[in-house]
């Protein structure tokens, strides 16, 4: 079963079961892969669907920095909700250490010599083949320690 298939499971699920906030959460996930669907022309895939999982839950933590501004605890309680939802769906994300063993064995594999001039070849390789599992933003904390 493919990672869209669950979500449109799930979908129906939470209809049935009248969970409001992970029918809003699945509603607009849904919304949002069918737009990629349409930029795409063609069915996404799970590393897509994946994608647009993790801009809607970045999108969500940008909200809930807005509403604990605002001290909104209503609607932070919701969105914070909804975030835990569409997490559930990401697969489990390296640990810093795993990234870090990573990282050397794709330089080791690649023979890059220099990080500086060779970074673009390093996270080429490292995003065609775990780029589900990596997080970007330590991969590059990583990287910006090592140069």
């Amino acid at each position: 079963m493919t990672l869209l298939e669950q979500i449109t499971e799930d979908y129906k699920q939470a209809m049935k079961n009248h969970e409001e906030v992970k029918k809003l959460a699945l509603n607009y996930l849904l919304a949002q892969i069918k737009n990629k669907k349409i930029e795409l022309r063609a069915d996404p895939t799970d590393d897509d669907v994946i994608a647009v999982i993790k801009k809607e839950i970045k999108s969500l933590n940008e909200t809930l920095l807005f509403l604990e501004k605002a001290n909104k605890t209503d609607e932070i309680a919701i969105e914070t909700q909804k975030k835990d939802i569409l997490e559930s769906y990401l697969p489990a994300m390296l640990s810093r250490e795993q990234t870090e063993a990573l990282i050397d064995e794709t330089v080791a594999k690649l023979w890059i010599t220099d990080l500086k001039t060779q970074r673009w070849m390093l996270m080429k390789e490292l995003m065609a083949e775990h780029k589900s599992e990596l997080d970007g933003a330590t991969v590059n904390d990583i990287i910006n320690s090592r140069l």
